[in-house]
């Protein structure tokens, strides 16, 4: 027998219910051909006692033709020859009902298939084997709820189960790490040198352990055994690959906004530096922007880089590092000049990633947008935003409106992921963020985490485009 040690300690044992038959069944169906299905399919939808020769007039054979088919289908207990008619068997007719839907080609194995597997085990053996109460009230629920109900809990369950048995986790990992998380039958059995029964039996396990399912996939005449994770999982991990974004290739024709990673943190300390050895005379323009006099612009300009002193956005840009260092505490307003404060001394004295983190944890540093409400921009949503920069962490420079559309960030309830019912189907629920969310998540990856240095933000073919520094990668990094 395989035995398989999981961190979770799953305790299933396959004989504690008919699983040889079960075998059985699926070495029989591994063997069927369209024919097979065919007369199958009759069987099942048709009466409980049915004439034989009805049977072959029903999917156009002959009488010698379908004899065959019914002695191999007999082995399944499905039916019982009476005379010249079948009798079929209520209970394996159920059984079968399930198990033919695999070979439709719609079938998804999900959760509704987990459901039919799982009535197969009789009832109080299941606490057993997944460790939940006996007391719970819906059993399948309470699975759902442990093993599923996110993908960071489906994905810390898969993460911390570990087989005994080298092929098994050689089955699960050929299927995790295949390029559409489909792998076939017959590919795994000539690999590990397994005969189809020990196949099965893997397999079996495997579902039972909610990592693999056994599907059917036809070519010509003929079906395949095919065996993919839960299709629920299965559609989750493809949207990430489908949505990972691709690095930009020429990275040399980017233009960057700003030529050094810490260029916020710079002019920052430039201002307040110029401010502790003078203080800064301010005036008040028409939009009520406090600004220094214009010879003390023509300075900031030329000492700042990539910035033109004529240029509307480069006021803007200083009003905001003054209404910054406000904000901070760093510097104060006093009779129309700019002064440094006594926490500018600590602050001068700090290395530039110093500063940076200075400025990422102070309690009163706050992100601003006039295209978010300020209900929106809160720490927990802000953090949560940060997080969303994860999946590019190294992948250089990329496109933001690329990368804005893997972004999978919980901004609220109706942004978790999580697995839900809907119909007779489950499917883990992808975010639909509103405009403001959208802004808030743009703001936090091109305007807060630019200001600390985590992000070097620029343009590529007229697209605005970002990559993870240095300092992001070591801040942010796993």
């Amino acid at each position: 027998m395989v035995e398989i040690n999981s961190i979770r300690k799953n305790k299933i044992t396959l004989e504690d219910y008919d699983f040889k038959q079960d075998i059985e069944n699926r070495l029989l169906m591994a063997q069927f051909n369209s024919k097979d299905l065919e007369v199958l399919e009759e069987i099942l939808y048709s009466s409980i006692k049915i004439p034989v020769k009805k049977l072959a007039k029903s999917v156009d054979l002959d009488e010698s033709e379908i004899l065959p088919i019914l002695e191999k289908l007999s082995k399944t207990d499905l039916f019982v020859f009476d005379g010249d008619s079948i009798v079929v068997d209520k209970e394996m007719r159920k059984y079968f009902e399930a198990q033919v839907l695999k070979f439709d080609s719609e079938f998804k194995p999900g959760m509704e298939f987990l459901q039919s597997l799982l009535r197969k085990v009789p009832i109080h053996i299941l606490p057993v084997w997944y460790s939940i109460p006996r007391t719970s009230n819906n059993i399948f629920d309470s699975l759902v709820e442990k093993y599923f109900l996110t993908p960071q809990i489906f994905q810390r369950y898969l993460a911390e189960m570990s087989f005994s048995d080298t092929i098994l986790s050689g089955i699960v990992h050929d299927v995790y790490h295949s390029p559409d998380l489909k792998v076939y039958g017959k590919d795994m059995i000539e690999k590990y040198g397994i005969s189809r029964e020990q196949f099965e039996h893997y397999l079996l396990l495997l579902e039972f352990h909610f990592v693999c399912c056994l599907g059917y996939e036809k070519i010509g005449q003929e079906w395949k055994e095919i065996v993919t994770p839960l299709h629920e999982w299965r559609e989750y991990a493809l949207f990430l690959r489908n949505t990972q974004t691709q690095s930009i290739a020429s990275e040399n024709k980017i233009k960057r906004s700003r030529t050094h990673d810490f260029a916020y943190i710079q002019d920052l300390s430039f201002i307040l530096a110029q401010a502790k050895k003078t203080p800064i005379p301010l005036t008040e323009d028409k939009t009520k922007r406090i600004l220094p006099n214009r010879a003390a612009l023509a300075a900031f300009a030329a000492k700042m880089e990539d910035f033109d002193e004529n240029d509307p956005a480069f006021t803007h840009y200083i009003h905001s590092l003054i209404s910054k260092l406000r904000q901070l505490k760093l510097a104060d307003v006093v009779e129309g000049r700019l002064y440094a404060l006594e926490s500018a001394n600590d602050f001068l004295e700090m290395r530039h990633e110093n500063r940076a983190i200075f400025l990422y944890r102070h309690p009163l540093n706050r992100l601003s947008s006039p295209l978010i409400p300020a209900d929106i921009i809160t720490d927990r949503n802000l953090r949560e935003a940060e997080k969303s920069i994860l999946r590019v962490i190294d992948a250089g420079w990329v496109y933001f409106d690329e990368f804005i559309r893997g972004v999978i960030v919980p901004l609220g309830e109706h942004s978790i992921v999580m697995l839900k019912r809907q119909g007779k189907t489950w499917k883990y629920s992808l975010p639909a963020y509103t405009e403001e969310e959208l802004a808030l998540i743009k703001a936090t990856v091109l305007e807060w985490l630019f200001q600390i240095g985590v992000t070097a933000v620029g343009e590529h073919n007229g697209k605005e485009c970002f990559s993870i520094t240095v300092f992001g990668q070591s801040l942010f990094g796993r």
